[in-house]
């Protein structure tokens, strides 16, 4: 028993280094009878480490694609209530037109009442009844930029389902190969705190994962991010629209970045690790937070809830908020803001 204990703090010791490899514990275990089984769990942790390294890259390179695509959605929108505004547009102008009839304008400048009458009718009539080539171009070039913008879309959507189906098939070798890793250190009754870590990891992978959809994810908080001024919340001073409340806290802030892109946050709305946002477990949506570190400060909007896992970190800042400070896994210190008025 006392052999075995040994042994274990001597794996557990070996496996700290990086990297381990298979001969580097040979010495040591030589006379263990688990030898083979000790060597293929020193290569599981190995290719583990390598290949959650693999998938924190995809995850952050998904997260850029997710939020392209985002963007490109929201641009067809938008390009679709312009392209609505030009055809209602042009039938208000065709119905009129028809209503008028021929001899219509001729009979409605007849029927003013006074010359400045009838120079308010005749702008009218030329605004409204009119079916010149602009008014037709603009509808027609409303409507071919949506269908631009709808391609784009699906481009961006497109390129990204590999990045996504890669991530898939690299969740699953990892499973399977933590699983493997974890019998075989059951067997030999390894207690391997790095590999609990690395199942933890792998675990926060997959929930991370279960959560990517675009759809019905549109909660629109513009007007909060608006409050943040005109740096986007770069800035010590209060921005306008938003008042200091005196109560303060401190404790760790930690970062959040593009792993997390294109994901709803708690409050639905997609996380975009541009924007100047952070997380917290108790304040109210929409509450925003002067945060000092270093002689700077970041105004951010908390839109999200966490960070979980260590009671002592009590904000995740967005990655952009965070490397503006200079914040990596730091002390800070938080003022409450709120807005002047509802929104």
């Amino acid at each position: 028993m006392r052999r075995l204990l040994a042994f274990a703090l001597t794996l557990a010791a070996l496996l700290a280094a990086s990297p381990a490899r298979a001969h580097d514990i040979a010495p040591f275990v030589r006379d263990h009878r688990d030898l083979p089984q000790v060597e293929r769990l020193i290569v599981l942790h190995e290719r583990l480490h390598r290949m959650i390294e693999r998938y924190e890259e995809l995850e952050r390179q998904a997260g850029r694609a997710w939020l392209e695509v985002v963007d490109a959605e929201r641009t067809v929108a938008l390009a679709t209530d312009v392209a609505e505004a030009a055809e209602a547009d042009l039938e208000v102008r065709v119905r009129t037109a028809y209503q008028y009839g021929p001899g219509g304008a001729v009979e409605a400048l007849l029927g003013a009442g006074s010359f400045a009458d009838a120079a308010t009718i005749s702008e009218y009539l030329s605004r409204t009844i009119s079916l010149g080539d602009d008014v037709l171009r603009d509808s027609l070039v409303a409507q071919a930029v949506v269908v631009a913008r709808r391609a784009e879309a699906r481009a961006q959507r497109s390129s990204l389902e590999p990045k996504l189906e890669e991530l898939r098939s690299l969740m699953a070798e990892m499973q399977h190969a933590i699983d493997e890793a974890t019998d075989i250190a059951r067997e030999a009754a390894i207690a391997d705190d790095a590999l609990q870590a690395q199942r933890a990891a792998i675990a926060a992978a997959a929930a991370r994962m279960g959560t990517w959809d675009i759809i019905g994810y549109r909660e629109d908080q513009s007007p909060l991010l608006a409050l943040l001024g005109p740096t986007g919340g770069r800035t010590c001073d209060t921005p306008d629209g938003l008042v200091a409340t005196g109560e303060v806290f401190e404790g760790y802030a930690s970062l959040y970045g593009w792993e997390f892109g294109g994901q709803p946050t708690a409050t639905g709305t997609i996380f975009d690790p541009r924007l100047f946002t952070a997380a917290n477990r108790w304040l109210p949506f929409g509450t925003f937070l002067r945060v000092s570190y270093g002689g700077s400060c970041a105004i951010v909007l908390v839109n999200d809830r966490g960070p979980y896992g260590r009671l002592e970190r009590v904000i995740a800042l967005s990655e952009a908020a965070a490397k503006y400070l200079g914040v990596g896994v730091s002390w800070v210190r938080a003022e409450i803001l709120v807005p002047t008025s509802p929104i």
